[in-house]
């Protein structure tokens, strides 16, 4: 009220504003606000003013000159200013009042109202970047935009974000101008070198939870991956303008740049997406995949790596991200795939990573194929595993996931089910003379000899699978998946079912298919499909219509929990304990509660690359 009555001047603020009342109302209290009723009143303002007119941009720049830097007010101009609605196709290019300027006034007034907030809050980044954002967007005027992105970078020098918005001027001006070899090599040049600089500063950022500590100078929400992504647009581009030839000699070991970036995209985006309600755009991994394809060879769709093998099991969905790519995808064979895993490994027996990949492949392939005669028995697979347990050296979250789904506690009907199954599987894998195995004994290497030859390894006891969840949680920490995937959604990958051994493990892609076709279900009395599928196979999974589909309650197996009243337990997470016979794993609750809070509860059980979680689920009244 008192910065309103300095900015007009003149009669008391209250006695100015007698015949508008009824229209606006006071906020706060420290320090007391004064705004409209409603935001359609105050576009009706807006636009009255503007037919008198009193533009907008006239308005702001007034308010610009009168107001003074005080954090509240700082706070309501970069809003005005700054803050971009998110639609259902990302957000806005600028704030509602720039694009109203630019709009119903012209490109000079928006940039002068920007620029003035520039010169007025000298220290703040965000004006000059997105003046540099209006330039190269609006009037591709690029030595201009170059300019203030500078200038914003100079007043934030160790925010990856700002510094993204120069590698973003590069990439345009590359893809919309450049034509001949000569420009496109120049300005490539500037576009790899300011997304190395987004990247580098990304890796020194950490998260919020961090912002006391000692030598942290940014502390954004989530990961910026923008530096890495904007790397293999350039690339991209680079390559459909100059060729494979030109384009690989535009940067130094590109191809390996390029191999690099796709890895960690493949598994980030297979590992978590930005948030429940939400995908990455479709864009992003078509970008990345048809990168990775001109300077490899290779397709996405063939990559047998971790998350390679992971997504085989989405190849078809709609909501794979292949599909929302546009990419023709086809069903993989897994079980050619596994075979040829199982000759790699045999020949690379110390080879830990091998040895996860042909675990997991025998796990997608009972997920595709539950009879098929060529799984391995768990056993066998159990003692592939054990050889690494016994090794003292780190091990990756992918490795203590595979421990996990190989020794969770089966109650004692289970096992002997498990154990009917195996008689019918393939005998267990003989050592070659590649591996030189013959000769070495259980404390050298674990060898599949002396596995078949039932050595100590047939006495050793199960790990302890409270202490597995603990290693994958710190190794979840130590290979860095909670620094990139702060902020987003970690997607289950696995839920525990009703089968035994290999079946019991159903992959997350057996519930989506189930909730594709009740999305389809929904849309064939509706138009306008394309935009509303996605939502609506994202709302049935918030709103938790999956967990009560009859086909997907015959899959899972409900757990048991207990509370878990750990002094450790984060207050963001609560946690509980599964219990399985007399084993008690400490697992992560899922923070929605699908169903009615006084409704019976269920509980799922799933894994997702950080550890167990629980899916606390209201049954249905009939069950009650």
């Amino acid at each position: 009220m008192d910065e309103c009555q300095r900015i007009l001047g003149g009669p008391p603020f209250e006695k100015r504003m007698e015949p508008f009342t009824v229209l606006i109302k006071k906020s706060g209290p420290v320090p007391e606000r004064v705004c409209m009723i409603h935001p359609e009143i105050a576009k009706s303002a807006v636009e009255l003013l503007a037919d008198l007119n009193i533009s907008r941009s006239d308005t702001m720049r007034q308010f610009l000159d009168q107001c003074e830097a005080k954090p509240h007010m700082v706070k309501l101009i970069k809003n005005l200013l700054t803050r971009r609605k998110k639609g259902e196709h990302g957000k806005d290019k600028f704030s509602r009042l720039i694009i109203d300027i630019y709009e119903n006034q012209d490109f000079h007034q928006a940039l002068s109202v920007l620029e003035m907030a520039s010169d007025t809050f000298r220290k703040n980044p965000i004006f000059p970047q997105t003046t540099a954002r209006l330039y190269y967007l609006e009037v591709r005027d690029y030595n201009s935009a170059e300019e203030w992105a500078q200038e914003a970078i100079t007043r934030a020098q160790n925010n990856s974000y700002v510094a993204d918005t120069l590698g973003q001027i590069h990439k345009n001006n590359l893809l919309r101008k450049a034509k001949k070899q000569r420009d496109v090599e120049e300005i490539a040049k500037k576009g790899y070198s300011a997304f190395k600089h987004v990247e580098r500063k990304a890796e020194r950022e950490e998260g919020p939870e961090k912002k006391d500590t000692l030598g942290v100078v940014s502390t954004p929400d989530s990961f910026n991956n923008r530096g890495l992504f904007g790397f293999i647009q350039v690339a991209k581009i680079v390559f459909e303008k100059l060729g494979k030839t030109r384009a690989a000699a535009s940067y130094p070991n590109l191809q390996k740049e390029v191999k690099d970036k796709f890895d960690f995209f493949e598994w980030y985006l297979t590992y978590s997406k930005p948030d429940m309600k939400t995908f990455e755009p479709d864009y992003f991994w078509r970008d990345v995949a048809v990168c990775y394809k001109h300077y490899t060879g290779k397709t996405a769709a063939e990559s047998t790596s971790f998350p390679g093998l992971l997504n085989c099991l989405d190849h078809g969905l709609f909501s794979s991200k292949g599909s929302r790519a546009r990419f023709e995808e086809t069903e993989n064979d897994l079980q050619r795939i596994r075979d040829e895993l199982k000759t790699t490994y045999k020949k690379n027996v110390n080879d830990v990573k091998v040895a996860e990949r042909y675990i997991l492949s025998n796990i997608t392939l009972s997920n595709k194929e539950p009879d098929s005669a060529s799984l391995s028995p768990v056993k066998e697979l159990q003692k592939v595993i054990r050889k690494f347990l016994c090794e003292v050296e780190c091990r990756s979250p992918e490795f203590y996931l595979l421990v996990l789904l190989l020794f969770w506690p089966e109650e004692p009907d289970e096992v002997k089910q498990e154990e009917d199954v195996e008689v019918k599987q393939e005998p267990e894998l003989e050592a070659t003379e590649e591996d030189g195995s013959q000769d070495k004994t259980w404390e050298d290497v674990n060898t599949d000899e002396d596995q078949d030859t039932g050595g100590e390894a047939d006495n050793d006891p199960d790990p302890d699978p409270q202490a597995m969840v603990t290693l994958m949680k710190e190794e979840f920490e130590r290979a860095k998946y909670a620094k990139y995937l702060r902020g987003r959604y970690l997607l289950p990958l696995f839920f525990l079912g009703k089968g035994s051994g290999l079946s019991r493990w159903i992959h997350k892609s057996k519930l989506d298919v189930v909730v594709e076709r009740m999305v389809l279900d929904k849309l064939k009395a509706q138009t306008d499909k394309r935009n509303k599928k996605m939502r609506m196979f994202h709302d049935v999974w918030i709103k938790g219509e999956v967990w009560h589909h009859p086909r997907i309650r015959a899959m899972l197996l409900p757990v048991q929990v207990e509370p878990c009243n750990s002094s450790t337990t984060s207050q963001r997470h609560e946690e509980v304990f599964v219990c399985v016979g007399e084993k008690k794993i400490k697992a992560k609750v899922e923070e929605k509660v699908y169903g009615p809070p006084l409704s019976t509860m269920l509980y799922y059980l799933g894994f997702t690359i950080q550890g167990p979680v629980v899916f606390r689920v209201g049954a249905p009244h009939s069950e009650q």
